[in-house]
């Protein structure tokens, strides 16, 4: 096997676009950012939907009101780190397509460039995997014993560089990380200018901040250079998110687009048949951030989508926190996580969930298979919602839209897993399943406004509190303990407060019907 001692990523950020002003930066190694100073924007704000905050964000203000000193508008990634790392209240429009590469006016980062700019330099991605495989490391000893070439290089050389190529791997990921993340002080309103602004491989990091709003942008992660590989052969672990919420409170992300691209962005096929995924997140949110309302978005053409609370290790950090409403959204095309709920209380109100599955029923009361194939690459549907560690869920008038080999699959709404917590059960509720003799129960009628309308899954009404039991009682047929064990997951609405929507449905087709209509103004709306 022959490959470069020197491996040049090609960038996928494209064509470099005009910017504003000129920056001057010294282009050495560990570059700084220079920028002029950025004057505040005078001129008339973008016309938006007319959308106030709601559920558990409903207190949001964000920047406050713009006025001729909080408003700004920027256009170049640049720019966009001064503003975003100012602390005081103020109000950002995003115009046009922002390149989280971007290095100064005329230059854009590719991988090597990364590694080039770091104390890494003799760092290679195609040698840290090689690394990992210990068949291939025994090959590179034996050769350097006998003094021989292997892959066209001098096998001692290469055996004393392969050790290192771990612990070189974090440190050229920083270096990507230094231009590609911003750490984001609160007190923000942050919005597209029109349906034109694009953070394109820009990771926002909001770290211990408060008072959030991001409104009508269209958002993808960036992508990682250098992730690690997990599971043989298309498992990664990638390092950015597009949005990053860590112990963060008060969040209303409105009329956003999160995606990879237009479409889904295939793997990387590698060295060893591996297939590179470079992706992680969309909006990952964990460490006791808490009141966050998530409407109106678009999820697309991603894997890994929303995960919201830590591991075993966080989640005394999370409970009693993490409160999150999510309304009004299409996942389309998401394959997971949407979202992945840990510790926290979740109210998943009227959205639609949009996919095409292509793989067999988890359990046996699935539909049958159709014949209905796609060309384009696809990953594999996983699930909607995942109900894990002493989650608290309730869901009410979602609509399922699904096609693909198995369309009317339905036991892909939901997966369980880390349910094991002695006495913190996991709890669901479903408002529209209740019986008339539950909801008039002392309490029950406080969820009155929510038990409206059933749910429904390609047009037909659907029992989501029957479909979580009989996916629990699959679960525990197959004595997974490591997933579920009985009595940890609980259908029991008492402990969950009313909450006002902003709007009232009758029907899960009008849920379906104004989410289309949503997608395509997000799409569209100038």
């Amino acid at each position: 096997m022959h490959f470069s001692c020197e491996e040049r990523a090609v960038s996928e950020y494209g064509t470099k676009k005009a910017m504003r002003r000129i920056f001057l930066i010294p282009f050495l190694a560990n570059l700084a950012y220079q920028a002029t100073a950025l004057e505040p924007y005078t001129g008339l704000p973008p016309i938006l939907p007319p959308r106030f905050p709601f559920g558990f964000g409903k207190d949001i203000m964000g920047g406050g009101r713009p006025n001729k000193t909080n408003t700004y508008l920027v256009e170049n990634m640049l720019d966009l780190r001064t503003v975003l790392s100012m602390t005081g209240p103020r109000i950002v429009y995003v115009k046009g397509e922002i390149f989280g590469n971007q290095v100064n006016e005329t230059y854009s980062a590719d991988c090597q460039w990364y590694i080039e700019n770091s104390n890494v330099k003799q760092f290679n991605f195609t040698l840290y995997v090689q690394s990992l495989n210990a068949t291939y490391v025994a090959e590179v000893k034996v050769a350097a014993a006998a003094n021989e070439i292997i892959d066209g290089r001098n096998a001692t050389e290469l055996a004393a560089l392969l050790p290192r190529m771990n612990g070189w791997r974090g440190t050229a990921q920083n270096s990507q990380k230094g231009y590609e993340t911003i750490n984001v002080k609160g007190n923000l309103t942050l919005i597209g200018w029109d349906r034109d602004a694009y953070l394109r491989g820009v990771g926002l990091i909001f770290n211990v901040q408060s008072n959030v709003i991001i409104r009508n942008l269209r958002m993808s992660s960036p992508r990682d250079c250098f992730p690690a590989p997990e599971t043989y052969p298309g498992s990664w672990n990638a390092r950015y998110d597009a949005v990053s919420a860590v112990t963060t409170t008060g969040m209303w992300l409105d009329g956003n687009i999160f995606e990879d691209g237009p479409s889904f962005v295939s793997p990387d096929p590698f060295l060893n048949g591996w297939l590179v995924d470079r992706y992680d997140g969309l909006f990952d949110v964990e460490d006791g951030s808490d009141n966050i309302t998530f409407s109106h978005n678009i999820v697309a053409n991603h894997h890994k989508s929303l995960l919201w609370g830590g591991g075993e290790k966080e989640g005394p950090r999370d409970i009693g926190k993490m409160h999150f409403t999510v309304f009004g959204n299409h996942f389309q095309n998401s394959m997971s996580r949407n979202p992945l709920m840990r510790f926290g209380t979740f109210y998943i109100i009227n959205n639609l969930f949009e996919n095409y599955n292509n793989k067999k029923p988890i359990f046996t009361k699935a539909a049958k298979k159709a014949r209905h194939r796609r060309d384009d690459y696809l990953p594999s549907f996983e699930y909607n919602m995942g109900i894990y560690n002493m989650s608290n869920v309730l869901v009410s008038g979602n609509a399922f839209r699904q096609t693909g080999t198995y369309p009317n699959d339905t036991s892909r709404i939901f997966t369980f897993n880390n349910l094991l917590t002695p006495n913190t059960p996991a709890h669901f509720c479903s408002p529209p399943d209740l019986s008339v003799a539950q909801l008039i129960k002392p309490g029950g009628l406080r969820l009155a406004n929510l038990a409206i309308p059933k749910s429904k899954f390609n047009g037909d009404k659907i029992n989501l509190a029957d479909n979580v039991s009989d996916l629990l009682e699959y679960r525990l047929s197959t004595k997974s303990s490591s997933v579920v064990e009985d009595g940890l997951l609980i259908q029991d609405c008492s402990g969950f407060k009313p909450q006002l929507m902003p709007l009232l449905f009758t029907d899960a087709s009008q849920v379906e019907s104004y989410i289309d209509i949503k997608t395509r103004d997000n799409y569209q709306w100038q």
